[in-house]
């Protein structure tokens, strides 16, 4: 199995912009879509932030093409995503679901909600008591497999910046311990916090991808038995990154990030799983 990753991706409308960083941004996004969609991928996954502001005309805009492209494509509500309009309307226009899980052969993928509704003031995560218990029966429930878990937030001090405020899920302690109830272990794949990382606790790995502004680029998960490979592919293009930095800080709530593209370490990782059975 293949699934191609997407970054917080901050499509933005761009209504406040002038002429030429509007047709900066269409060059920008157009682009990287299309180089993402191109990749081969039973899935293709949006961590997160899919949309800069969450209004309806940013949903419709890109899931215009994102129909278009017959993919099998999940999306991961982000904190942008949800700041302009309820949660139920979301789904209406994306068509799925606020969280869910998918069994695949090798695999137990399990799609977490971990943003507030329509709070613009508090970016960061949060799981409620209902999500908590559904995620502890997933987890109990796939012992068998190899799990990877995708949100949005990262958990709390695993990630790079995941100590900082409204940078990681609340509560942060239950959540852990949950994660870390599975002997098993799993990966962990998240976003918000605009820096690639990787990190190792416990039987845990946490993946984290940077924003698209920061580093044009995805991430393409290949699942085996026994074991998971990830690699990081940049998007390249003439005048991209020139492109970016024209329109890319005049969006409001949105900053580059120092060093968002990491260590080398932050990029691959190859995970081999002990068999159930032995």
């Amino acid at each position: 199995m293949r699934l191609a990753l997407l970054g917080d991706y901050h499509y933005s409308s761009m209504s406040h912009g002038t002429e030429e960083m509007k047709a900066a941004r269409v060059r920008v996004y157009e682009h990287m879509l299309k180089a993402f969609l191109e990749e081969k991928a039973d899935f293709h996954v949006s961590i997160g932030d899919l949309t800069h502001e969450g209004t309806a005309q940013e949903f419709q805009s890109i899931y215009s093409i994102l129909s278009s492209s017959e993919r099998n494509f999940i999306h991961v509500l982000g904190n942008h995503d949800t700041y302009s309009i309820p949660k139920h309307e979301i789904s209406k226009l994306t068509g799925q679901d606020r969280y869910r899980a998918i069994d695949t052969p090798h695999a137990r993928l399990i799609f977490l909600d971990t943003t507030q509704e329509m709070n613009p003031a508090d970016w960061g995560g949060e799981l409620d008591e209902e999500q908590l218990a559904w995620l502890k029966s997933e987890l109990a429930d796939s012992h068998e497999k190899q799990v990877l878990l995708f949100g949005h937030h990262p958990v709390f001090d695993t990630t790079a910046r995941s100590t900082l405020d409204k940078l990681y899920i609340r509560p942060q302690d239950e959540l852990k311990s949950i994660l870390n109830s599975r002997p098993e272990g799993g990966i962990y794949f998240c976003g918000h916090n605009h820096m690639n990382s990787i990190v190792k606790q416990g039987e845990w790995h946490y993946v984290q991808t940077a924003a698209c502004l920061d580093v044009p680029a995805y991430r393409v998960i290949e699942v085996h038995e026994g074991k998971v490979e990830i690699t990081h592919h940049l998007i390249q293009g003439a005048g991209l990154l020139a492109d970016i930095e024209s329109f890319c800080c005049d969006m409001p709530g949105f900053g580059p990030v120092a060093g968002a593209s990491g260590e080398e370490s932050d990029l691959v990782l190859s995970v081999q799983f002990a068999s159930a059975a032995q």
